[in-house]
């Protein structure tokens, strides 16, 4: 699901708090076990990554990059997670628990995840840019709620660069501020989908692509026409595929795959947009955001008949 245009403005103050995403006109999910972790990683990984796995079956990731501007570590950003919840999930409790699919206790969420990484695909906005801008098109982590039981309930986007502060367990804004939050509800049945943890991009890059993976996972947020939570792990194979294009119908050869939403395995688009042109309503005037040579903003879903 996109944004209506890709010309980003500051969120009006009413809006800036948070958004629910609403997922029901998405395509249909693909089945994936609701556990974050796989049983065993070994069979779909190489000998060397095997390496990387801890006794409990979790992969070693890399640290955060170093951020432009002041940037939250991965507690801090677990610390605003459970106040984000302390303090707004009760004011939109219907509308999660219809996305959902049953009751919401927030005073039973806990967090249910690490606190993943997301880097940005664009270059920094200017200093003198609104704050909601610089957290829009900065870093974000993602963090899942779960319930009691244990089923993953809340995936939650929290701004990389966001100045937000806990207070007695709830959040406070400073005077400027937007876009420190993003968070929707999470299906029943569909598990830690949005995005999968990188066990399960693992996991899931291995059956589509018959390969091995090669090299720890890399989580990469997608075009500010997406939301946070629209964020793929770049994944590495150890040897190159033949992928084909779901809506061009092309095919190449890769040893790279994303894979993001629902589990879903895309590759990069052929034509790749250099950057957004970007409105900052505070100072009244647009700059173009380039986009990081590295990084991608568009994709397309794959499928590879050689696997």
């Amino acid at each position: 699901m996109t944004t209506s245009s890709a010309v980003r403005r500051p969120t009006p103050r009413w809006l800036v708090l948070f958004l629910v995403l609403f997922l029901g006109g998405c395509e249909a999910a693909t089945s994936l076990p609701v556990a974050l972790h796989p049983d065993d990683l070994h069979s779909y990984v190489t000998p060397e990554l095997a390496q990387s796995i801890t006794p409990d079956g979790r992969l070693v990731l890399a640290p955060p990059e170093s951020g432009a501007y002041p940037q939250i570590t991965e507690g801090r950003a677990i610390e605003l997670a459970v106040a984000f919840n302390n303090t707004f999930t009760h004011s939109t409790l219907g509308r999660l628990e219809a996305d959902h699919g049953r009751q919401i206790k927030p005073a039973e969420l806990r967090i249910g995840s690490p606190a993943y990484f997301a880097a940005t695909p664009y270059q920094p906005v200017p200093a003198s840019a609104h704050a909601g801008l610089r957290n829009a098109f900065g870093p974000y982590f993602l963090i899942y709620l779960v319930d009691a039981a244990g089923t993953p309930v809340l995936s939650l986007a929290v701004a990389g660069y966001s100045e937000a502060m806990v207070e007695n367990g709830r959040v406070r804004f400073p005077q400027n501020y937007g876009n420190d939050f993003f968070v929707q509800a999470v299906r029943l049945g569909e598990g830690f989908v949005a995005p999968p943890s990188p066990e399960q991009a693992v996991r899931l890059a291995s059956l589509a692509t018959g390969a091995r993976v090669a090299a720890v996972p890399e989580l990469v947020l997608p075009s500010r026409n997406y939301h946070p939570v629209h964020a793929h792990w770049r994944v590495t194979l150890d040897r190159e595929v033949t992928a084909r294009g779901r809506d061009s119908g092309e095919q190449r050869r890769t040893r790279t795959v994303f894979v993001g939403l629902r589990g879903q395995v895309s590759v990069p688009a052929r034509q790749q947009p250099d950057g957004d042109e970007v409105f900052d309503a505070s100072a009244g005037e647009s700059f173009r955001l380039m986009r990081r040579p590295e990084h991608l903003l568009a994709f397309e879903r794959a499928d590879f008949p050689s696997r």
